[in-house]
C-alpha cells in the first residue's frame, strides 16, 4: 500500500449504513461516546444520560477482545486517565484491549477520570459513576430493549487503522464480531457503521 494514500484514506471518516432506514431524511442528534461531557464515556450510564438529553443516535466505538468479543471502547488500549483496577488503583500504562478476555477487561472500572489530569480538565461537567465497566454492544442493545425504546439508532465506529495492524483485531474479525451482535439482537435497521479505515466499510458493504 502506498503510505500516502493510506494516510489519506485513514484521515477521512466514511459512514456506511448497514440497512437503509426510514429516518434517513430527518434531523439526527447524536450523542458522542454516549454523553461524554456529562457522564463516563462509552458506558451504559453514559448512554442512559445521552438518551435523557434527547439524542436520536448513540455514537460508540468498538474494539475486539482476545476471546473475539466486540466491546465498546474508544482507544485500542485502556486509558490510564480513565481506568482503575480491581483494587481501585489507576493503571500506570495503557493495556491493549486485544490482550484481555472480556472477563479480564470487565474487572476494570471506567466510571471516572483521573482527578487533576488534562483529560479531566477538558470535561469539567462530567459526573463520575464508580463501578462502570466496559460494556459490549449486546449489553447496550439489551438495555435499550428493556426500556422499550424502538427508535434510537446506533452509529458504530470501528477503531482500527491500516497504519497500526498489530494494535487491534483484523478488519475481518471486527466486522464479523459487530455483525454477530447486530444480528443476535435484531438491530439491522438501526445501525450505521463508520470508520477512518475503509477496509471495515468495504467488508461490511460486500457482506450486506
Amino acid at each position: 500500500m502506498n503510505p500516502h494514500s493510506g494516510c489519506a484514506a485513514a484521515a477521512i471518516a466514511i459512514a456506511l449504513t448497514l440497512c437503509t432506514p426510514d429516518w434517513a431524511r430527518g434531523f439526527d442528534l447524536q450523542g458522542h461516546r454516549g454523553a461524554r461531557g456529562l457522564a463516563p464515556e462509552n458506558t451504559l450510564i453514559g448512554f442512559q444520560r445521552a438518551l435523557a438529553e434527547g439524542v436520536t443516535t448513540l455514537e460508540l466505538d468498538i474494539g475486539i477482545t482476545r476471546d473475539d468479543v466486540a466491546v465498546i471502547h474508544h482507544d485500542s488500549a485502556l486509558n490510564p486517565n480513565l481506568t482503575r483496577d480491581h483494587r481501585g488503583m489507576w493503571i500506570a500504562t495503557p493495556i491493549p484491549i486485544q490482550s484481555l478476555t472480556l472477563r479480564e477487561l470487565q474487572r476494570f472500572d471506567v466510571g471516572r477520570m483521573w482527578p487533576g489530569s488534562d483529560y479531566a480538565a477538558r470535561h469539567p461537567a462530567q459526573q463520575a459513576r464508580d463501578g462502570q465497566t466496559v460494556p459490549t454492544p449486546g449489553d447496550l442493545f439489551r438495555m435499550i430493549r428493556s426500556q422499550g425504546n424502538l427508535t434510537v439508532r446506533f452509529n458504530i465506529e470501528t477503531k482500527i487503522s491500516p497504519l497500526a495492524p498489530s494494535a487491534t483485531a483484523s478488519p475481518e474479525q471486527m466486522v464479523d464480531a459487530i455483525r454477530r451482535e447486530v444480528r443476535r439482537h435484531a438491530m439491522h435497521g438501526r445501525v450505521s457503521l463508520q470508520s477512518f479505515d475503509w477496509r471495515t466499510l468495504a467488508l461490511a458493504q460486500r457482506q450486506h
